[in-house]
């Protein structure tokens, strides 16, 4: 019997259901898992496009160049919950996941010098499916998947300004975390014992990034040229490899009756492939004032997918359904109406509040069915100024409430494959805090 755990054209099986799950999406099950947009609240909302923003207000690991930039120390905390509308040829059903997500801080060392630390989520594991099949010696059957986990980032960021014009960085980034995949084949005909195959894949090591932003006033304004690379790079990991012949029993626990196989690699690599993101960011300044009055940015990323390589595809190019490289273009916009407008702030709460849209899409690089999937993302958001004071020593300068509206859909436009259409809600809270005083008097 085939090894069972070889999954990789799964998503063009005919489904009958799409069952409820605490996880993600079907197509987390290809590679490493669904990889995340951005780490953090603000650039989610923005569409990821931070690669030329070196804003001093908020944490940015898309760019660690940004990290020089940085007045203040800066908290921040986000999550999301999503509602997501799953669908095929065969069935369709509602799916939901969300939480906390990530946490990160930035503050200034010197002049010209940042650091940041914090961990969020790389990528997602998590679904549920089940498929009929038929098979000359065993009969009918059904296979049943499900998969969770997931890669979580810690990182530790430097970033120096050595011109007025010219900021670099580096992101280094400790990996870790596991990716459960199980499938479980039952038989219609009882003689045969139903079988269970589970998969884990631990990772634990480091990749690093690198970034950097070339910025020109103009006219008070300003106008930045940015660029990131994370080279291809080998992380260490484990895995593990379990078949069984089992009873089922009424709790849904498995009675083990058999081991067909049991595969243990204490030592190994993954390989993350290289990434390139090129961006371009303009805002219009108010002098004294961080917060821009308006802003745009629009950005190009790629990821080469094909470079990636895993317990599951092995050392062989072109394993799998990643053909392709990832190439994904992003566009944000975003305005403060008092600051365009400087009567209004008086009037209004809401003319202090910071609007942003921002839209994403590409090709994700996976081809299944012959036909490429692709992705968009349309976002609308609000940055809230909230008062408070701080529990630290220090005098807080402010804090903003992040809100968002994401709608997007995944998938090739074919009802012969998955097709999902999302709704997320986006909330963090960004705290700018002043520490480390010096008294001026004693």
């Amino acid at each position: 019997m085939k090894r069972i755990g070889k999954i990789i054209f799964l998503v063009i099986l005919p489904y009958q259901a799409v069952a409820q799950s605490s996880g993600v999406s079907p197509y987390s099950l290809f590679g490493l898992g669904q990889t995340q947009t951005s780490s953090f609240s603000y650039g989610q909302i923005v569409g990821g496009t931070q690669v030329a923003n070196n804003s001093n207000l908020f944490v940015n690991t898309d760019q660690p160049a940004s990290y020089s930039q940085i007045k203040y120390t800066t908290l921040d905390l986000g999550g999301s919950y999503s509602a997501i509308y799953q669908s095929s040829d065969k069935d369709a059903i509602w799916n939901s996941t969300g939480g906390f997500r990530s946490m990160g801080v930035a503050l200034p060392l010197a002049k010209g010098i940042g650091v940041s630390a914090g961990i969020s989520p790389l990528t997602q594991v998590g679904y549920q499916m089940r498929s009929d099949g038929v098979d000359q010696n065993f009969g009918n059957f059904v296979q049943i998947f499900d998969g969770s986990g997931g890669i979580n980032k810690s990182h530790f960021g430097f970033g120096y300004k050595p011109l007025k014009f010219f900021s670099f960085g580096i992101n280094m980034n400790y990996l870790f975390g596991s990716l459960d995949k199980r499938v479980r084949m039952i038989f219609e005909n009882n003689s045969f014992n139903p079988v269970s195959n589970k998969e884990r894949l631990l990772v634990n090591g480091w990749s690093y990034d690198i970034g950097s932003i070339l910025s020109l006033s103009m006219g008070g304004n300003v106008l930045n040229f940015g660029v990131s690379f994370s080279p291809r790079q080998d992380v260490s990991s484990s895995y593990q490899n379990t078949s069984i012949t089992y009873l089922p029993s009424s709790s849904g626990s498995e009675n083990p009756i058999d081991t067909i196989l049991f595969l243990n690699q204490p030592k190994g690599n993954i390989t993350l492939p290289s990434s390139l993101g090129l961006g371009i960011h303009y805002e219009k300044r108010v002098p004294g004032i961080l917060l821009p009055a308006w802003s745009f940015s629009l950005q190009y990323k790629t990821s080469a997918q094909t470079e990636l390589r895993d317990f599951w595809s092995g050392n062989s190019p072109n394993i799998g359904p990643f053909q392709e490289s990832s190439r994904f273009l992003s566009v944000s916009t975003s305005l403060t109406p008092f600051l365009v407008f400087p009567k209004l702030r008086y009037k209004s709460k809401s003319s202090q509040m910071a609007y942003r849209a921002s839209f994403r899409a590409g090709n994700t690089g996976l081809i299944i069915e012959q036909m490429p999937i692709t992705s968009w993302e349309s976002t609308l958001g609000l940055g809230i100024p909230i008062g408070g004071s701080s529990v630290l020593p220090g005098d807080i300068k402010f804090a903003t409430l992040h809100f968002g509206i994401q709608m997007g859909n995944l998938g090739s436009g074919s009802m012969n494959v998955i097709n999902e259409f999302s709704i997320r809600v986006l909330f963090g809270v960004t705290l700018n805090d002043q520490w480390f005083l010096k008294f001026k008097y004693r």
